[in-house]
């Protein structure tokens, strides 16, 4: 199973000939990583991220060069994140048995959710919306995981411990198991806890695990 997309997560911050000047960019791209992924594209202002990082007004047009440039600054640094917590698994399920791989990975890509549910949070907003913002997410990012997933699909059917389904009804399956770690507030309201604790992470990435592929023995890995 490959993920050759990490290759590409990598921030070069703009005009970053000083140490406050970074800084200023990285508060800046926090800000708009939480924003863009709370309240969408067009409802986060360039200002309104500017507030969130506690800096001065048309600091974004100046290190970044506008709203679009930045938006994928904010995409590139969150999914690299996303991205490097799934390397170490691939690199570790190397080492496990064909069947226990493919619910190791599974369990793994529940986590990497529950670690940045920002991610999910993009993907419910842009996924809706046939433009330039998910067009540059799809073909930078997603179309890889998609293929990894496409891989991991087969390969678990292979040795029997995955069902019979196609790879986009596996892949959306998956993908959707990050739900209630996006969707936190509600997940709060509805139970009176919080989906990020760890216990209920595990609990998720189990039962994602056991779901999709059944009969699983190695419930520690």
């Amino acid at each position: 199973m490959k993920l050759n997309a990490v290759t590409k997560t990598s921030v070069e911050y703009p005009d970053s000939k000083s140490e406050k000047s970074r800084r200023t960019q990285q508060k800046l791209v926090e800000a708009g990583i939480d924003l863009f992924s709370t309240y969408g594209y067009d409802a986060t202002t360039t200002r309104n991220v500017e507030l969130r990082a506690n800096v001065q007004r048309n600091l974004i047009s100046y290190h970044f060069g506008g709203k679009e440039a930045f938006w994928k600054a904010c995409m590139t640094k969150l999914f690299g994140r996303f991205y490097e917590l799934l390397l170490p698994a691939l690199s570790q399920a190397k080492d496990i048995e064909p069947s226990e791989r493919t619910r190791f990975l599974i369990r793994q890509s529940v986590r990497a959710s529950a670690a940045h549910p920002e991610v999910m949070r993009i993907m419910f907003d842009e996924g809706r919306c046939d433009d330039w913002r998910l067009e540059w997410i799809v073909e930078r990012y997603t179309r890889e995981l998609f293929s990894a997933v496409k891989e991991l699909l087969d390969d678990g059917q292979a040795c029997g411990a995955l069902p019979a389904l196609t790879h986009l009804q596996f892949y959306y399956l998956l993908v959707s198991s990050g739900a209630m770690f996006a969707m936190a507030p509600e997940y709060r309201l509805l139970s009176g806890k919080n989906s990020c604790e760890e216990a209920n992470i595990d609990a998720q990435a189990e039962a994602i695990a056991q779901l999709l592929a059944p009969g699983s023995s190695g419930r520690n890995l």
